[in-house]
């Protein structure tokens, strides 16, 4: 049973029909994801590089795979979070923003 709510960026929906051999894989990490996001999950930082990711989790889906997802309540106490998408979403609501490989889902691709 789901703990939090979810909502889908378009950027992941995308990805999840591009990796379409993986989706039973993603649909179970999601599922763990929404009963507990803190558990198994790592928070990110800004690497100093062209793209910001402070507010934003990350979870492992297999070896090289990965979900970018932010968490409503925990988006909001980060004034620098640029991800911040929980305007009007109760608190306890998961942001899905990519899935995808390691390079490609850290630079929002």
């Amino acid at each position: 049973m789901s703990n939090y709510s979810a909502m889908y960026e378009k950027q992941f929906v995308r990805n999840l029909e591009r990796y379409i051999s993986l989706r039973r894989n993603i649909g179970r990490r999601v599922e763990r994801i929404l009963a507990d996001p803190y558990i198994n999950t790592e928070m990110l930082a800004d690497a100093g590089g062209k793209l910001n990711l402070l507010g934003c989790r990350s979870a492992r889906v297999d070896r090289n795979f990965r979900i970018i997802f932010v968490i409503c309540e925990e988006c909001r106490s980060i004034p620098e979070c640029e991800y911040c998408l929980c305007e009007g979403l109760p608190d306890k609501t998961v942001v899905f923003l990519t899935v995808g490989p390691h390079d490609k889902a850290y630079s929002m691709k």
